[in-house]
């Protein structure tokens, strides 16, 4: 086995050398439709949209917030070890073609047919290196470094991820070899070295590359071109997964991802047939029909439910501090009105917690804690909660605290033009101002409302935490909002828990979790851990939401995954497991 460290990859890469809007009158965008498709045959173009929403500035995989199909978890430029697949909960290969997990360790065996798009193997060593940029930058995954030992290799292209004993936690071990995007040692090897200063990294200088000009890739797309209205991918023909396929290639040649500023935008393309996948909230589905348009099901929900969209509390702040004023917020969200005003009803009804009350989480949802500790749309009970607190109220009904001063305006925060957040938020506003909290929506461009929830900056902002399933859901669900991982003061960049929430009794069952392999007693745990929540109020889940929005427009392509035909999860074929969906799709003749 060979081991190597952070010092000796530095050492390697000194002796390597470097591989290097929408906007105008209907008729100007029909032109430039028609002109798209000229240069573009639309029998061989996917558009989708939804991914992305700024002009294009970066495709550096280590910028905080690269342009797709960098970010998030899209695989068709740079690949994982493995992938998760919602359907089945399953871990699907990808460069690996198999693991196993032990007691101590996760072994990977990376596929020794991998290439880059440059014909070059793709390496255990460029593995290893990609997981060591996450122990050495402020990356989202630097925080897995509390749980890994060491990552080794063997000549036969075994790849060992050992486990920190004393920092125990598979799942996050798990979630990482599905995550992690392998880069090119011979590319980004020499811009981690350029970075180095004063025994620290200069992340300025590693965002310095944009990496849009032939980026070195395994997956089956290469970024051809891109301007501020669009992003074209290319097929790779050579791309060494097609075996995996019979040899077949992806069935569209080009994909490209249209910008457009705000939902309406991307429905009206997705109406009129210029979008064939998004992940945009569309109103009213069920009659899109006539459009073309459907979901993954064509019943209600008609998309599948997978996650938990919140509104996360500033705790170090007042009111927000005070539990007793966060429990009367719980009480104050009209979830059936946001429900049907806000998302068409594709939600089933909101219950208490954090866990799934459907699906494979299920098991671990306990319906009479639900009903003991939770809380539920009643406006009387919130007042209540706050009388009993020493709240009280002027004579026009305005909110004070218990020394008596008015409760503060406070802001609920979501990118401007997310219509189904912006729609909810009004709902919510609404109630809370019924009960004297002064509240007022606040929809801002997306850059600052990430900022904001990195660096803690709002009062009570919209986010889906986890959007994606993994085989570590619930927990990381839970960590992210409630956990110490990546946990910083306010003013310093948080990719997770951004409103600094802490509780030693939930950091003890966080850490206990991932380490239970007994189904009884991790349901125990998960009860416990899922009590505290109701308890704590450590953000205000307002509806479940899918992993994404999945529609699409059968007018250009066929053969789409859906419920009746699941061949593969509903994940936009450019997303984790759903991107076998590329071989399978046909365009219409």
């Amino acid at each position: 086995m060979k081991i190597l460290t952070f010092f000796k990859v530095l050492s390697v890469f000194a002796l390597t050398g470097v591989l290097i809007t929408f906007s105008g009158c209907k008729t100007e965008e029909n032109s430039e439709v028609v002109q798209s498709q000229q240069e573009y045959p639309r029998s061989e173009t996917l558009y989708i949209g939804g991914f992305d929403w700024a002009p294009p500035a970066t495709f550096n995989p280590l910028d905080y917030d690269p342009n797709f199909p960098i970010d998030g978890n899209v695989r068709l430029m740079y690949e994982t070890l493995v992938t998760y697949n919602q359907l089945n909960g399953e871990l699907e290969p990808m460069l690996a073609d198999s693991f196993k997990q032990t007691d101590d360790a996760v072994i990977v065996h990376l596929d020794e047919r991998a290439k880059w798009n440059n014909g070059e193997p793709v390496s255990v060593d460029d593995v290893i290196f990609s997981f060591f940029i996450d122990s050495i930058l402020p990356t989202p995954r630097h925080g897995n470094w509390n749980y890994i030992k060491k990552i080794s290799a063997d000549s036969n292209n075994n790849i060992t991820f050992s486990l920190n004993q004393e920092n125990r936690n598979p799942l996050i071990l798990l979630n990482a070899i599905a995550e992690t995007s392998i880069l090119p040692k011979k590319v980004f090897g020499p811009i981690i070295l350029n970075a180095v200063s004063n025994k620290t990294y200069d992340m300025a200088k590693v965002t310095t590359f944009k990496n849009d000009s032939n980026p070195v890739v395994s997956g089956p797309y290469d970024l051809k071109t891109f301007s501020p209205d669009k992003i074209v991918l290319e097929r790779n023909d050579n791309y060494w997964g097609n075996v995996k396929h019979g040899g077949k290639k992806p069935a569209p040649k080009y994909i490209i991802h249209s910008l457009y500023n705000g939902n309406n935008h991307f429905n009206s393309a997705m109406v009129k047939g210029n979008l064939d996948v998004s992940s945009i909230f569309l109103p009213r589905i069920w009659d899109k029909v006539k459009d073309s348009i459907r979901a993954w099901s064509r019943n209600e929900p008609y998309h599948q439910p997978g996650s938990i969209t919140t509104l996360l509390i500033a705790h170090h702040q007042k009111p927000f501090s005070d539990v007793a004023f966060r429990r009367a917020l719980a009480h104050s969200i009209n979830f059936e009105k946001v429900k049907a005003r806000a998302i068409s009803n594709y939600t089933p009804a909101m219950q208490s917690g954090f866990i799934l009350p459907f699906g494979t989480e299920s098991k671990f949802f306990n319906k009479d804690d639900a009903e003991k500790y939770g809380y539920e749309f009643d406006l009387d009970k919130a007042r209540s909660i706050l009388k009993d607190a020493g709240y009280s109220w002027n004579a026009e009904g305005a909110l004070l605290d218990p020394d008596g001063s008015p409760v503060r305006t406070i802001k609920l925060e979501c990118p401007q033009g997310w219509t189904d957040w912006e729609d909810a938020i009004k709902v919510i506003a609404g109630t809370f101002q019924e009960i004297g909290i002064p509240a007022e929506e606040y929809f801002v461009d997306y850059g600052v409302w990430d900022k904001d929830l990195r660096l803690g900056t709002f009062d009570l902002a919209m986010k889906t935490q986890t959007a994606e399933l993994s085989a570590a859901t619930p927990w990381t669900r839970f960590s992210q909002i409630m956990g110490p991982i990546g946990l910083k003061p306010v003013g310093e960049d948080a990719f997770s828990n951004q409103g600094r929430f802490s509780n030693d009794e939930a950091n003890k069952l966080l850490d206990k979790i991932p380490t239970i392999r007994d189904e009884a007693e991790l349901t125990l745990a998960y009860r416990e851990l899922n009590k505290i929540f109701m308890e704590t109020i450590p953000v205000l889940p307002v509806m479940y939401r899918p992993t994404q929005y999945y529609q699409f427009s059968t007018k250009h392509w066929t053969n789409f995954p859906t419920e009746e035909n699941p061949y593969a999860p509903p994940q936009h074929l450019i997303v984790a497991a759903g991107v076998k969906a590329l071989w399978e799709i046909q365009a219409v003749k």
